[in-house]
Formats: C-alpha cells, structure tokens, sequence
C-alpha cells in the first residue's frame, strides 16, 4: 500500500525531491482550480519571499519570467501570475545566522523551538546552510536589505528625467553605503534619531525606458539588487533661432559657466533644510514656454540638447519667490544664465532660478518660502521675458514640475521623519 502512494521504498530520494518541487499533490491539484493571482512586484518581492509568501516553489514562479540571467530578481513595477497560490504567510524574512536557528532566535528574542517548529525545522541546532528564516510578523513578508525594516519608491514605474527617491525604516544605530540605478549613482542619507533613511536618485531626459537594477549596499555587506521597470515621457520639440547678443555667446563660455557650477551642485548637505512642499515660483505668468525635457535644435541644428528646466512665459518685472526654503548659495549675474540665484535644499537638491532683471537676495542666506528672490527679466542666453526654473538631484537636471506635481517634498520629509507643514 505504502510503495502505490510514495511511488516509493525503491526510489524515496526520487519521491522527496519530487515533493520538495512540486509541494504536496492534493494542494496542486486544488490549486488548478484556482485562477492564478495577479501580483503587482514591490521593493522585497524577490523570488524567495514570493515563494515563502504565497506558498509556491521558486522555480515555478521563475517560469512566469524566463530571462537569460537565472539570478535575476522580479522587475519592480511588473505584474506577474502566481500559479497555485496559497494563503498569504505574514512574518519578517531573515537571513540566517552561522550559528543556526538559535542563534537567529536569539538575536531576535524569540524562542528558538518556536521558530524551527514555524519554519518546518526540526532542531533549532541544525545546520541552516544558507536557508532563510520566517520570524513572526504581522507585515507583508518580503525581503530587505540588511538593516532594513521597510523599503518604499517614489514611482511605480520610474519614469525618465524625474527626481526619484526610496524611503527606509532601519533597525541599526549606524549605517552607511552607496545607492546605483543602472550607471547612475545615488546618494543616502540616514537620521539616526527617527531611525530613517533616505536615498536620492535621478536621470536625465534622455534615459531610456528600460528595467535598470536598483542596487542598495549596506555597512559593506551582501548587496541588495532588485530590477524597476522604467517608462519613458512624452517630450516636445522646440525649434530656437538665436540672433543679436544671444547668438554670439560662445561654447567655451557657456562650458566655463557649467564647470564652476558643477562644482558647487556636488556638495550635499546632509540634512533637508526645506518645512513645505513646493510651491511655483511665480504667482502671476502668461504660460509655461518651454517644458523640462523639451529636444532643442538651434538655428536649423540637430536636436542633440534637451531644456533643463521649466519656463514662465511672464512680463518683466514681474516678481519671483523661492517656492520652497533653503540657502542661497549663489546670487549674481552669470554670462549664460544671467540674473540668477540658486538655493540647496539639502540631501544634494540644488533648484535654480534664472535670467532675472534683478537678484534681490545675498549667498548664505537662509530663506524661508515665499520670499521674494529676485524679478522676471530677459538676461543672458534669452529670446525674451521669462523666467527659467531649475530641479537638480545628485548633479541631474530632473523635471521641477514633476517634482512639486508628485509632493516629492513631503513624501521625502516623511521618511526623514519630519512633518510636511503647510504652506
């Protein structure tokens, strides 16, 4: 009777494996009748805690999503099926200690009996070899970086030329690292006193829709790697013809201006020195005339440049506030930019603020937001009245309008662990 239901004296290592990958027969074949589950991926939904969560070998959650990288984790931002998924397990995924389950349980505070008994083990003295262990918990279970308590993105999908950002509870006194997506490096900043983290991302107008890796390493251990899908924006066309003063600005000039300015957006504050969220810079104008992202073609050129901020189409004079609060770090007349001043925000955002008629405020001032920077006028590189409005994050021209159009600002006072007040 025994050798008809296991298959089996003669081949128990056959019928062992075929239980481990395949799960119990009666649970597949009930699970047939269920249609698959449609699950949105999020940050931690790697293929072991999907496997653990809803109770399906990884290999066949693998077969969803076949890719020529094996290791390669759920895209971020996808939806994928869950054939035969079970309840939902709750509980914190951990990687196990050297020592074994008990030494886990004993770092956790938990009782080691209960935690082996919880994750099929029978001894909390044997060897895990790599295995990953469930502790209790009533949060979704998905896996973090080490140290991590909670992950949260900005976008679901990324989206090109935008300021985008994850948020983090921790569960360390001291933490520190680097953050990458694809090529472009992040940066991250920790309070310690709320126990929060957050890390700045950004990429230009001219990224590509794609699924870079996010890449999170923590304290020089085991990097977190985790892919998020990006979409790409639709982006207008503008056709300039410079002439008089405009048109004789040179290259070289326009590179010598860029250069000293980079060296002042490389330096990152390590703490936001903004309260609100972001506010236009300008209360009264005609129209947005040219859109960040905006291909440019100049004088009948390729377009091989994008604008790298937003403009407001307004009359001279017209007067201009900080949308938001921060410390000016340059006030002055530049040869390309003209009238211009430029605030740091904190955490490496830079917002500027350009071909003013007049600059009313001094370097080094702190300024809430609200005040009035400076007026509305036609200097430098400019075909006529308007102000230029900038959004740098980590040395990045990222889209302001977006920015302040998804309350960036406050999503990331909140994970600094700071109330958003009202302006």
């Amino acid at each position: 009777m025994l050798k008809s239901v296991f298959l089996s004296n003669r081949f128990p290592l056959v019928s062992f494996l075929l239980i481990v990958m395949l799960g119990s027969p009666f649970i597949s074949a009930q699970a047939q009748d269920e249609p698959p589950v449609q699950h949105l991926v999020m940050p931690g939904d790697t293929w072991m805690a999907l496997s653990l969560r809803y109770g399906v070998p990884d290999t066949i959650l693998r077969r969803q999503l076949p890719h020529l990288n094996r290791w390669r984790e759920p895209v971020i931002g996808d939806v994928i099926e869950i054939p035969g998924a079970q309840p939902e397990r709750t509980g914190r995924l951990i990687r196990s200690f050297a020592g074994g389950t008990w030494s886990t349980a004993v770092v956790e505070g938990l009782n080691p009996w209960a935690v082996a008994l919880s994750n099929g083990i029978e001894h909390p003295y044997r060897p895990l070899l790599g295995r990953p262990l469930v502790v209790p918990s009533e949060q979704i279970l998905r896996e973090f970086p080490p140290g991590f308590v909670s992950l949260d993105l900005s976008h679901l999908p990324g989206k090109a030329g935008e300021g985008m950002a994850f948020r983090a509870q921790i569960n360390r006194s001291t933490l520190s690292g680097r953050a990458t997506l694809g090529t472009e490096t992040g940066s991250m900043f920790v309070n310690l006193e709320q126990n929060r983290l957050i890390g700045l991302l950004a990429t230009g107008a001219f990224f590509r829709p794609f699924a870079p890796e996010l890449t999170i390493q923590i304290d020089g251990e085991p990097l977190w790697v985790q892919p998020w899908r990006f979409e790409d924006k639709e982006w207008t066309f503008n056709q300039i013809t410079l002439t008089g003063e405009a048109a004789n600005i040179s290259q070289e000039a326009i590179r010598e201006e860029r250069a000293r300015l980079f060296e002042l957006w490389a330096i990152q504050t390590p703490n936001p020195q903004w309260r609100t969220a972001v506010s236009e810079p300008v209360n009264s104008y005609l129209s947005y005339s040219s859109f960040y992202g905006a291909r440019r073609s100049y004088n009948g050129g390729p377009y091989s440049s994008y604008h790298e901020g937003l403009d407001f189409a307004a009359y001279g004079g017209t007067p201009v506030f900080a949308p938001v609060s921060g410390t000016i770090v340059l006030a002055e007349t530049l040869y390309v930019r003209g009238g211009a001043v430029i605030i740091d925000h904190g955490l490496g955002i830079y917002s500027g603020y350009y071909h003013m008629s007049e600059v009313l405020v001094e370097a080094g001032t702190y300024i809430e937001a609200g005040t009035t920077i400076g007026a509305v006028g036609t200097t430098g590189l400019s075909t006529g009245n308007h102000l230029h409005w900038d959004l740098l994050v980590n040395g990045i021209w990222v889209d302001p309008g977006a920015f302040r159009e998804r309350d960036m600002a406050c999503w990331l006072l909140d994970g600094w662990g700071t109330p958003c007040q009202v302006n």
